[in-house]
């Protein structure tokens, strides 16, 4: 048996012992050099954990994080609850699709799916069971229209493609707009039909105009980070890494200014929680780089691109076999190692093909955020049942209709490449 076999039995047994990843991901490349008996692999698989941290691109993720992270405990998150309901709260169905809103609204500061859930689904899933919603569909909508958060500029996964692969963070920033907003949309019609069918409660009193207005006021400025962020990028002013750290100043001024003041204690516990993460990210990084050198070592991407080629003979056929590749694998890992393992080796299937680049890493984070909803190790499932107290199974049950509409966006994009390739090049960031 050989030795890349070998090791890859024993990232399968460790997964599912339940190993954290970036130790299945170390200790299978570490044994890849004892099968195959060459230790001075080992020495080269240290060089490549350390340079795959050292990446000018990354150090925008702590910035990212953090910029959420003052957001969220500045007290923004309930202006921008209060404003998507002064938009659509009195419909049918009103805090579903002030849920819906509010995570689009919430996608443009964070650019994190998990984020959005424990953010809003603290606020918006107790409101919605008093009000009479089902327990488990106001988790299902929490969930569902989560994963805007990493398609709608900022994203954090589009960091890490464009590390991977070496694209124009901008160009996936400004091709995943689209592609989030039709995911708010297609939640929104599923909204509009159960909303019928259950006669869902609505918002029967006016908000008084001066509260209107603050509430316009409050909300507008924190939203208006997402345009600092691609305008700054869009006409060359800063990088991807410094439109994050203006980001992150940006959302310490209005929150000083409009918000109340955090105090030193919270400050100390924010950056606690966003060292943690961005350690967390960054040893995957390692792992991840670990695992896709040994793949490289035994040219796992050449012969990969031979393999489709062989049973696909069109460009269609080629991104047909790539998003079950990934919508399979979304389901087993979570997003930051799948990017970072997968990637590196379905990049060259795709230029191959002739796919876009930038459409091809769009449809990677498309996939992966529909992976963040499917069992079992759906990372977005977990996260909202925690926050909720919803059931596994009733979640699931309430989730499926918005994971069918998930599909349609994903058909949509991959036939329709310029749903993804309109707004980059509008900006000029690709021909």
């Amino acid at each position: 048996m050989s030795p890349l076999v070998l090791s890859l039995i024993l990232f399968m047994v460790l997964l599912f012992l339940g190993m954290p990843i970036v130790f299945v991901m170390c200790v299978s490349s570490v044994s890849y050099c004892f099968f195959s008996g060459n230790m001075m692999f080992l020495f080269v698989i240290i060089e490549k954990m350390l340079r795959g941290m050292d990446s000018f691109v990354l150090l925008a993720i702590p910035m990212f994080i953090m910029c959420g992270e003052v957001m969220n405990r500045g007290g923004i998150t309930r202006s921008i609850v209060g404003f998507a309901d002064l938009i659509v709260g009195r419909l049918r169905g009103g805090l579903a699709y002030v849920n819906t809103l509010a995570s689009t609204f919430f996608a443009g500061i964070t650019g994190s799916a998990l984020s959005d859930i424990a953010s809003l689904g603290s606020i918006l899933i107790p409101s919605m069971n008093q009000q009479g919603y089902d327990g488990d569909f106001s988790c299902a909508v929490t969930a569902a229209t989560a994963i805007q958060g990493p398609l709608i500029p900022p994203s954090i996964p589009a960091v890490l493609v464009a590390s991977a692969t070496g694209l124009s963070t901008g160009a996936l920033f400004w091709g995943g707009a689209i592609p989030g907003v039709l995911i708010g949309l297609v939640a929104a019609v599923v909204i509009f039909i159960e909303g019928r069918r259950q006669a869902f409660p609505k918002r029967t009193e006016r908000i008084e105009k001066k509260e209107a207005l603050n509430l316009i006021i409050h909300s507008i400025l924190p939203l208006m980070t997402v345009v600092i962020i691609l305008a700054g990028m869009s006409t060359g002013i800063f990088t991807p890494t410094e439109a994050a750290s203006v980001a992150l100043a940006y959302a310490f001024i209005i929150t000083m200014i409009l918000y109340k003041r955090i105090p030193l204690k919270e400050l100390f516990a924010m950056t606690k929680n966003v060292m943690v993460q961005t350690a967390t990210i960054y040893l995957i990084i390692a792992g991840a780089t670990t695992f896709s050198y040994v793949l490289a070592i035994e040219n796992i991407p050449s012969k990969l691109s031979t393999l489709i080629n062989t049973y696909a003979h069109s460009q269609w056929q080629v991104l047909l076999i790539i998003n079950i590749i990934l919508l399979v694998w979304g389901m087993f890992m979570d997003t930051t190692p799948s990017i970072l393992v997968l990637v590196p080796i379905l990049f060259p299937v795709a230029k191959a093909a002739n796919i876009n680049a930038i459409h091809f890493g769009v449809i990677v984070v498309v996939n992966l955020m529909m992976g963040l909803l499917t069992p079992p190790f759906g990372m977005a499932l977990y996260t909202t049942q925690s926050v909720g107290k919803c059931s596994m199974g009733g979640l699931l049950k309430q989730l499926w209709p918005f994971l069918i509409g998930d599909v349609l966006v994903l058909i949509m994009i991959s036939v329709f490449p310029d749903l993804i390739l309109t707004l980059p090049r509008l900006m000029g960031l690709i021909k």
